[in-house]
């Protein structure tokens, strides 16, 4: 019903104008306007967004890969052999010779270690554990290292700084008869 009193409104407005100019023949000379968008304008906003944001980003440089070595109070006595530095990333990277490796394939940088090395024997691997790793694939890198020719392979850590004080049976309620650890 609307849409029939807008026919009727649309044909009524067209009729007083075609009235006006109808001598004229002004009409048909009449064309509708072109909606145009003009790319300019929309470029020029998109790269002073662009600009706003480079200028106003804090970026972070990260200087490299930062290694937590796990703690312990253990001390391996220091010998002359030619040690190797092998790193465990997270996600299974591997960091060995300034390259990056995964699980299977670590034994052929091993095996390129051992041979280009000036030494004959003594080969220590020392291992630099990032992230956590299962214990086989540990035990795989052990024997991979092993087959490759390494004599050792020695587990980097950290010296623990925290000490565990015990709580006394007395703090405790009578219910828990045992000692806790308190870090």
């Amino acid at each position: 019903m609307e849409t029939s009193r807008d026919n009727q409104i649309e044909e009524s407005l067209s009729k007083s104008v075609a009235g006006f100019t109808a001598p004229l023949g002004l009409v048909n000379q009449l064309k509708r306007p072109s909606m145009k968008l003009d790319v300019v304008p929309i470029l020029d906003l998109l790269v002073i967004a662009l600009l706003m944001s480079l200028l106003f980003t804090r970026f972070v440089v990260v200087p490299g890969v930062r290694v937590d070595l796990p703690e312990t109070e253990l001390r391996m006595p220091h010998h002359d052999a030619a040690v190797a530095v092998l790193t465990i990333g997270n996600k299974g990277m591997l960091y060995f010779d300034g390259s990056v490796y995964e699980q299977n394939s670590i034994e052929r940088a091993f095996k390129r270690h051992i041979e280009q090395s000036d030494v004959d024997s003594g080969h220590v691997l020392l291992v630099k554990p990032e992230a956590t790793m299962p214990l086989q694939a540990f035990l795989e890198l052990c024997r991979m290292a092993q087959v490759a020719g390494f004599e050792q392979v020695q587990i980097a850590g950290e010296k623990k700084e925290s000490h565990i004080d015990i709580v006394p049976v007395d703090s405790i309620s009578d219910r828990q008869q045992m000692m806790l650890p308190v870090m």
